[in-house]
């Protein structure tokens, strides 16, 4: 995360280059709450001003400035991204909200405050953390030092899991000498599930990506940086995966990877934010069939899914779940959500090398009430496959296995619908990275 420099004209930063993609600023939507699980379609980034009691509300030159800075940013992702896509701002004029406690209440909260901020700003919005369709810029109004330092992260982790955060302060906004442009492009990257370059093993002081921190890709006010950050490879790859927020971009390593470069292989992600007054978002999978191959039965739920197509697809234990052999060849997993779901379909991933360990038949139980109902009991017919059944709505499932020959079950991941829309997904999609 980058750090503000002690921080100007305004400058209003044209949107007719937007226009054909129609990424405009405009009204807000009001989130649907149908139920407290449900991701949104779209995430759209939001401006806001937290304001502590006893502070100032931000001036109209400073909502003008925020609102300036903000679709500066959207037009360099959208040049960084070769014009293809960029995010949408999600209003006209940035939200202004009252906090409940004073700065120095803040200033005592972990983590530079922003749990406590994001769990506040999620009531404030009638939304969970499931459900929120926006990642908030929120600007703390701080005349006085540069408190919080800037941050940002996906409130559920991974990509395409929902909203985010964004963190601020209000002490550079008006001065001539601040970062706040580039800092705002860096943290961004962030709420979308950028990770710093170091993780791809890249020079955090020299890479060209604005997820590095080259003091060259530093701006002051609104002149632009001596040497613009980019975003690398690894970066567009990443944003490609977040499809609510980047629905039109593809990624394409033919045109996207240079010829002389050698991409990471490995695609790491951000875990979830804890957040005071919301519900985990993890689902617990536990077993009473063993876990053997240094495995865990926690890889089948919100973990990267691999797929099984041969011999070159082996058994990843950091990725897979391999019960023990079972005498009756029978092997199951039990499943605790933070909160009552329904769901309708299961996605049920097994096998691994093309070959090995596979699923023949899945019974599926819910508990409703006080006892385990069958809703489900069928055979696989591949290897990924979907299991549809009536609608249940309950906290704990269980899924029990019919195995092969080998008495055992590779499980390489689950996933959960509700209606036709995946629940509790992977933090790394399915289909975008193998």
């Amino acid at each position: 995360m980058l750090r503000l420099l002690p921080v100007l004209m305004l400058v209003l930063l044209p949107c007719e280059l937007f226009a054909e993609n129609h990424v405009a600023p405009r009204r807000a939507r009001r989130p649907s709450m149908a139920e407290p699980y449900l991701p949104p379609d779209r995430v759209e980034v939001l401006p806001v001003f937290l304001v502590a009691r006893g502070e100032k509300p931000p001036s109209n030159k400073q909502m003008a400035r925020l609102a300036s800075y903000l679709q500066w940013v959207q037009r360099r992702y959208y040049e960084m991204l070769g014009r293809r896509d960029t995010f949408q701002i999600a209003d006209t004029r940035p939200h202004v909200y009252q906090g409940q406690h004073d700065l120095a209440f803040y200033r005592k909260q972990p983590q530079n405050c922003a749990p406590y901020w994001t769990g506040e700003l999620l009531r404030h919005y009638g939304v969970t953390r499931f459900t929120c369709p926006y990642v908030m810029v929120a600007v703390v109004m701080n005349p006085h030092d540069g408190f919080p330092n800037g941050g940002g992260r996906p409130l559920n982790g991974g990509f395409d899991t929902g909203g985010g955060i964004v963190i601020l302060s209000s002490y550079g906004l008006m001065r001539d000498d601040s970062n706040f442009e580039s800092t705002l492009e860096h943290e961004l990257g962030h709420a979308f599930g950028l990770l710093h370059v170091n993780v791809y093993g890249y020079d955090m002081k020299t890479n060209p990506s604005i997820m590095s921190y080259d003091r060259a890709h530093h701006t002051k006010g609104f002149r632009p940086a001596a040497k613009p950050g980019t975003l690398i490879p690894e970066d567009i790859r990443a944003l490609a995966l977040n499809r609510r927020v980047f629905h039109k971009l593809k990624f394409d390593p033919a045109n996207d990877v240079p010829k002389d470069y050698s991409i990471a292989p490995r695609l790491p992600c951000m875990g979830p934010m804890t957040i005071p007054g919301q519900a985990d978002s993890k689902v617990l999978a536990t077993t009473p069939s063993g876990e053997i191959n240094r495995s865990s039965v926690a890889n089948v739920v919100q973990g990267r899914i691999k797929p099984s197509d041969g011999p070159k697809d082996r058994f990843d234990p950091r990725t897979m779940w391999s019960s023990a052999p079972a005498a009756d060849g029978l092997v199951s997993v039990e499943l605790g959500f933070p909160m009552p779901v329904r769901l309708n379909t299961i996605g049920i991933h097994s096998q691994w090398g093309g070959q090995h360990d596979a699923a023949l038949a899945v019974g599926v139980q819910a508990m409703v009430g006080k006892r385990l109902r069958a809703v489900a009991q069928r055979n696989l017919e591949s290897v990924d496959d979907r299991v549809s059944f009536r609608p249940t709505k309950a906290k704990k499932w269980r899924l029990v296995f019919q195995a092969g020959p080998s008495r055992k079950v590779v499980i390489r991941g689950l996933q959960f619908f509700s209606g036709r829309t995946e629940i509790f997904p992977p933090l790394i999609p399915r289909n975008g990275f193998r």
